[in-house]
Order: C-alpha cells, then sequence, then structure tokens
C-alpha cells in the first residue's frame, strides 16, 4: 500500500482560502531587525527570542509574562528585541524559533531545564493553551533535547507492513494536527458543508480505511498526542517523509490559494522537526532559510 495524493474532491467540499500574507524569501537578511538577530550572541537573548516567538501575537498577558520572565535583561534591548521579533511575517517566525532553539540547546541541562519551565508557564499565563502553543512546546523540548529521534531497529518500509498499533497512534496523532491543519478548526462553519478538518483527517487516514480499524476524528487532548507521536518516531525513517508528504498533499488539495494557511504550514513544519523528516519542498518553499 502506498500514500497516493487525494483525488479531485467535490465541487461542493468546503476549501481553506489563503492569501499570501508577507514575503517567504526576498532580501530580508539585509534589513535591520535581521541584522540585530543575527548579532545576538548571549544565552540571555536567545531564551528571550524564543519565548517572544511563543508569544501570540497580539497577547497582552502572554507579553506582559514575558517582560517578567526575561527582567535580567536590561529594557531597552529586550524591547528591540520584541519588537524585531513581533515584525516577522509567518514564513519568518518559525525559522527564526528553530534557529534560537538550536543555539540554546548547546547549553547546559539545567539551563534547557528552566526554558521548558519558563515557555509553560508562557503559555499558560492567559489560561489558554491552544493546539499550536502545545505543538510549539513539545517542538521546543525535542529542539533542547538534540531534535535527535532514535533510529528504529532495521524493519520494512512499506506502509503495509505497519500493525495495528502503529496505524492506530497515526490516526490520533493525525486528529491531533486536524486542529490545525488545513486551517485552524472553526467550530461553528456557516457554509453548511461541514468541517474541512474532518475533509482532511478522512483523507489520510483513508489508506488505512479496510486494512486497520481507523477510529472517529476526536479532540485527542495533548498526552494522547504525545503517546502517538512516540510511536511515529519509532517507524523506520524512510516512512516518515511519504507520511508527511501525504499531509501536505491533502491539506494542499484542500486549499484554495498559492500556499498552506500559515498555521498548517507551521504545523507541518512542526511536525517534520518532531519526526526528523525533510520536508516537503512545497512546504519549505513557504519559509526563509536561517543559516546555523
Amino acid at each position: 500500500m502506498s500514500l497516493q495524493s487525494p483525488p479531485t474532491l467535490p465541487q461542493a467540499v468546503n476549501l481553506v482560502h489563503v492569501r499570501i500574507n508577507g514575503p517567504a524569501r526576498g532580501n530580508w537578511q539585509n534589513n535591520d531587525s535581521a541584522r540585530r538577530l543575527f548579532a545576538l550572541g548571549e544565552p540571555a537573548s536567545w531564551r528571550a527570542a524564543v519565548l517572544a516567538l511563543m508569544v501570540v501575537p497580539g497577547g497582552a498577558v502572554e507579553r506582559q509574562a514575558w517582560r517578567a520572565l526575561v527582567a535580567a535583561l536590561p529594557a531597552p534591548h529586550s524591547a528591540q528585541l520584541f519588537d524585531d521579533l513581533s515584525q516577522l511575517w509567518p514564513s519568518q517566525r518559525l525559522p527564526w524559533f528553530e534557529h534560537f532553539a538550536r543555539r540554546f540547546a548547546l547549553l547546559p541541562v539545567t539551563q534547557r531545564h528552566e526554558m521548558v519551565g519558563a515557555a509553560r508557564s508562557l503559555l499558560t499565563a492567559d489560561g489558554v493553551v491552544s493546539s499550536m502553543d502545545q505543538l510549539r512546546w513539545i517542538a521546543l523540548r525535542h529542539l533542547l533535547a538534540g531534535s535527535a529521534v532514535a533510529p528504529p531497529a532495521a524493519a520494512a518500509t512499506e506502509f503495509e507492513t505497519l500493525d495495528r498499533q502503529q496505524v492506530h497512534a497515526i490516526c490520533v496523532y493525525c486528529g491531533f494536527l486536524s486542529t490545525l491543519v488545513p486551517a485552524t478548526e472553526i467550530h461553528f462553519d456557516p457554509t453548511g458543508y461541514g468541517s474541512v478538518s474532518q475533509d482532511w483527517y478522512d483523507h489520510v487516514t483513508a489508506p488505512w480505511i479496510d486494512h486497520a480499524d481507523v477510529p472517529a476524528r476526536q479532540g485527542y487532548d495533548i498526552d494522547a498526542a504525545l503517546r502517538a507521536l512516540r510511536e511515529l518516531q519509532a517507524m523506520p525513517w524512510l516512512l516518515r517523509p511519504m507520511l508527511v508528504r501525504s499531509w501536505f498533499d491533502a491539506a494542499r488539495a484542500l486549499t484554495d490559494g498559492p500556499q498552506l494557511h500559515a498555521d498548517a504550514a507551521d504545523a507541518l513544519r512542526l511536525s517534520c522537526v518532531l519526526l526528523d523528516s525533510p520536508m516537503p519542498p512545497e512546504l519549505a518553499d513557504q519559509y526563509i532559510g536561517v543559516e546555523q
């Protein structure tokens, strides 16, 4: 069994409509903000940058919590840093997040543990923790641990070799992702077409519908998603890019526009980080490249 791109969708299907909301590439390295970010050379600034990139744009409570967490930095420096990061386009935020997290991963374990705790405090400051918040926090833990997925023992690299437990784990993780892909889920759908999130879930789990017990889509909590993720991380490495490709293709088929919705793209990029998988080239094209 192989995962193919989804077939042409019925005309009545609900689609995610996307407009380009900022340049993915271009001469961004030469602006003043980028030069200041590249010049950050001390761990306190890397920590502040990572935490700032976890603040929801416009989140006043989280920004106040961020100020408290980075109080050791001189106020003018922290204010400039936050302003530089808040001006980034969606295509720029995750690359910088990964850049600074990987730099911080070289520090002693005590400092990394403190960073994970600080991020948790920041994300819970306003009492609302979204699926994207949870996914970003999981990715931060992974990056700070060195972002290495332990290679599994040699195994067949065909999807038909997956057992029921592995298929169930894929479905659980896809259920969690479906709150973000192909766009952040809207609970009330005025179009009457139904949930585009459900459409995406049905497409990515369709290959197993006749071969395993595919569970109904649920709003899985983060603990269930983490358990499922560990199963996916133990899959043969060659299967992981194939799996991500199927997720991207299904999202693309449900998107009306030149690229994926920013939240969907971020969710898939973070999933690639967690699975130690390369991104589909079309997904990578939505982002800048920040040199390490």
